[in-house]
C-alpha cells in the first residue's frame, strides 16, 4: 500500500467517525435546562416558558422555591430521558408531541406527574412539598 492509499483510507476513516458523532447530536433527546436563583435569572428564565414544552417550578407549600430538586424526564416508549439536580426553575424541551413523565424528588419525597408535552408548548407545572 503506498503512501496515497494510506491517506485515503485515513480520510475514509475520519469521514466514517464524523457521520457517527453527527448523527448522534441529530439524535431526539429530552433537554432540560435549570436555573432561576435571583430575581434577574429567573425573570429570564420565565420570559422564555412559551419557547419550551415545560416550564416546572419547585417551591414549599409556603412558596419558598427550592433547588437541589432531583429530576428526571422521560418517554419509556421511546426510551428517552434526561435526569438531572434542578431548580428552581426547568425549562424542558421534547423532540415531539406525547406523553411523557415527570419524576422528581426533593429530600426523602417524591412526585410523579404524567404531561403531554408538544416542541414549543409552552406548559406549566408547578411541584409544591
Amino acid at each position: 500500500m503506498n503512501r496515497y492509499h494510506v491517506v485515503l483510507v485515513a480520510l475514509l476513516a475520519l469521514a466514517l467517525a464524523g457521520t457517527s458523532h453527527a448523527s448522534e447530536a441529530l439524535a431526539p433527546r429530552i433537554t432540560l435546562a435549570c436555573g432561576g436563583i435571583g430575581e434577574d435569572e429567573s425573570a429570564r428564565m420565565r420570559a422564555l416558558e412559551k419557547a419550551h414544552a415545560l416550564t416546572m417550578i419547585f417551591a414549599l407549600r409556603d412558596g419558598t422555591y427550592v433547588t437541589d430538586v432531583m429530576v428526571r424526564i422521560e418517554d419509556p416508549l421511546a426510551d428517552l430521558h434526561v435526569e438531572r439536580t434542578c431548580g428552581p426553575i426547568g425549562l424542558v424541551d421534547v423532540p415531539v408531541p406525547g406523553r411523557y413523565r415527570v419524576v422528581a424528588r426533593f429530600g426523602a419525597h417524591a412526585q410523579e406527574h404524567w404531561v403531554e408535552l408538544r416542541p414549543f408548548g409552552g406548559s406549566r407545572l408547578v411541584l409544591r412539598w
